[in-house]
């Protein structure tokens, strides 16, 4: 893979951010959403942890989403992304 822009690592960072603000917000841990998503659970620890480059593809924020029952949109639709 090659080196992340800026712009990218800033993207990947509030995309973290924000799976873990609607984890908190929903109040589930990481082993319950992991095994509702079907991801091992030490990747989704990962995808949360900013000191960690890897994040989660699109395909695994839709999972997600759809398991909070919001749309992609409501995903992005946030603060943290402004």
């Amino acid at each position: 893979m090659g080196k992340l822009r800026p712009e990218d690592i800033l993207l990947r960072d509030q995309i973290k951010k924000r799976l873990k603000e609607l984890r908190e917000n929903a109040s589930q841990n990481k082993s319950g959403l992991s095994n509702n998503i079907e991801v091992d659970r030490q990747n989704f620890q990962a995808w949360e942890k900013l000191d960690i480059t890897r994040g989660p593809s699109i395909y695994s924020v839709n999972r997600i989403c759809k398991a909070f029952g919001i749309t992609l949109k409501d995903f992005f639709d946030s603060d943290i992304f402004k």
